[in-house]
């Protein structure tokens, strides 16, 4: 009896961890616009869809209700009638972005990597094999959208998103301390004033990287998420996988070709924070020890993965976030 109670109790705590994955999207335009896409871990009381239409400046909406749509656990398809789309609509001029909100968040299309050993080039003679458990990563940097929605949660105001694991830094409530010392509310350069609050920022488009936040910032996102932040070894394989999309590294979702989003803006989008940092006991700055991110600030195509080693303080205009799930600490069904 007691065996079987430690059960129950060991599969609920897991699908309290098992959010919504959306994956495999494929869109065509013909005589209606097609879209299908996989829905994994589908908890439908909460579960809608939604799908963004925009262009590089300007978005349009749909005359769709699309969030009363019943949703599978699996595959699922949906068409949209041309007359329900921009008179000029084709699939060079807009994007069509599903997404998934579930609870008062924002998830886009994320990409399973396999579990396995990758070859990973150090430089132009040397390899090295980086090997990862099963993960699914999040094509896009975090966007203004998807943070502006932790923000409109009052994701500043709860203390259990802020508090740190142990195996990271060995005070589990300096993020949380740095908070109120810091007064944080919004990230650098958004202001409450603003509709949206982000109008002013850097990245000032709703499916731009959000960017000027600190570690801490980027980790109780992805704790309010019920995900994560991708770690080196993750992001190196992800390198090896990602394109290029050559459109400056505030562009956003910006790749699309053949019907689907590729895993982009890696090698050419904003540097990127990261859960791997150094040992926990050791303090460097602020009473706590520093974390690395993938270094790319410049309007430039990275041929290699470069990293630096920041206080988790640091904050700049180039500086964001994307999420994992690991299929090894999730649900996944």
């Amino acid at each position: 009896m007691k065996n079987y109670l430690l059960f129950i109790l060991i599969f609920f705590s897991m699908a309290l961890n098992a959010v919504p994955i959306l994956t495999n999207v494929f869109i065509k335009n013909a005589d209606s616009l097609y879209i299908s896409f996989e829905i994994l871990n589908l908890d439908a009381k909460f579960t809608k869809l939604d799908i963004a239409c925009f262009n590089d400046s300007l978005e349009y909406k749909i005359n769709a209700d699309f969030e009363s749509k019943i949703l599978n656990n699996g595959m699922n398809n949906i068409s949209i009638k041309k007359e329900q789309l921009p008179q000029d609509f084709d699939l060079k001029r807009y994007k069509i972005l599903p997404k998934l909100l579930y609870k008062g968040r924002i998830y886009y299309e994320m990409k399973k990597i396999n579990g396995g050993s990758y070859p990973y080039s150090i430089d132009k003679k040397t390899m090295e094999l980086v090997t990862v458990r099963d993960y699914y990563i999040s094509k896009f940097e975090i966007t203004n959208e998807q943070f502006a929605a932790f923000v409109n949660a009052d994701g500043y105001e709860f203390q259990e998103y802020w508090e740190i694991s142990s195996n990271l830094m060995s005070k589990e409530d300096i993020g949380w301390y740095y908070l109120s010392k810091y007064k944080m509310t919004l990230p650098h350069g958004w202001s409450f004033k603003e509709n949206p609050f982000y109008k002013k920022a850097p990245s000032h488009f709703r499916y731009s990287p959000v960017t000027n936040i600190r570690w801490f910032e980027a980790y109780a996102f992805a704790n309010w998420m019920e995900c994560e932040l991708p770690t080196f070894e993750q992001m190196q394989v992800a390198f090896v996988k990602s394109k290029v999309s050559g459109k400056g590294k505030f562009s956003g979702i910006s790749e699309f070709k053949n019907g689907k989003y590729p895993l982009q803006k890696i090698r050419d989008g904003v540097s990127e924070w990261l859960e791997s940092g150094v040992e926990p006991n050791s303090i460097a700055c602020a009473s706590c020890n520093e974390m690395c991110l993938i270094e790319n600030n410049s309007d430039y195509v990275l041929d290699k993965l470069s990293y630096a080693v920041k206080c988790p303080l640091f904050r700049a205009p180039f500086l964001g976030s994307r999420i994992v799930i690991n299929t090894d600490r999730s649900r996944i069904k």
